[in-house]
């Protein structure tokens, strides 16, 4: 099968990645989901997020600096002041500048973990994570209004490809949040030697105004990162002494 899609405008949305994602494309593997997606939107399903930034993932964090890799559920499947909560990074809400209760955990459990003696920024926009090289991204990357995960099947061949022909080599940290994420494990080649990280999702302990806990997780992942090359990445937006 060879695809019906325009290169052109495909290539773009993908940045340093498209030459690893281009077979992929080549192969008709997003003609299925884009057939699907336009037809919900026409049948007036609400889909999250806006097309412009269905992956930004992949522009925010270029392939050849990537360090980890964190999957997620789906994005936001609400609405704020009649905006989408959904920013097309992993857990962010930077669209309404509003904290969302799952990022606010995810913050909360790092810094019980790794940063209690300092002060940081609460931010709505996990930017600062993707500009360090950890790819924000879901397992699903579209969702319809209040119906989370709802699209993961359309999206499980692109993310095995994904898994398979681009994170596998990369041999970066892949850190799964909840139960569905971590499904896509099978994915994973041990040949690779990819170090894979499993925790609930903040969600749940939004859910029920729990505690979230990374099982230290991230220091793991920075003890990794520092012995290969050197580096580590801050998990909050710390602010200055």
């Amino acid at each position: 099968m060879t695809t019906n899609l325009d290169k052109e405008k495909w290539e773009p949305l993908f940045g340093t990645w498209w030459k690893k994602i281009e077979p992929f494309f080549m192969d008709g593997g997003f003609d299925k989901i884009y057939k699907y997606l336009k037809h919900e939107s026409r049948r007036g399903k609400v889909i999250f997020p806006s097309s412009d930034l269905t992956f930004k993932c992949f522009i925010e964090t270029p392939l050849d600096e990537m360090n980890c890799a964190m999957f997620g559920l789906s994005p936001y499947h609400t609405m704020r002041n009649n905006k989408s909560i959904a920013d097309g990074l992993l857990m962010g809400c930077s669209n309404t500048g509003h904290l969302q209760p799952s990022l606010l955990k995810f913050y909360e459990g790092i810094e019980r973990d790794m940063y209690r003696e300092q002060s940081y920024v609460k931010t709505p926009d996990v930017n600062y994570l993707a500009r360090q090289g950890v790819l924000m991204c879901n397992i699903a990357l579209t969702t319809s209004f209040r119906k989370a995960g709802n699209h993961i099947e359309i999206w499980e061949p692109f993310m095995k490809f994904l898994f398979e022909e681009v994170i596998n080599i990369t041999a970066v940290p892949v850190i799964f949040l909840g139960e569905k994420a971590s499904k896509m494990e099978k994915y994973i080649i041990p040949l690779y030697g990819t170090h894979v990280f499993k925790l609930s999702h903040p969600a749940s302990a939004a859910y029920i105004d729990g505690n979230w806990s990374t099982s230290g997780v991230f220091k793991q992942v920075n003890k990794i990162l520092k012995e290969r090359h050197g580096i580590e990445i801050e998990w909050l937006n710390v602010l200055p002494f």
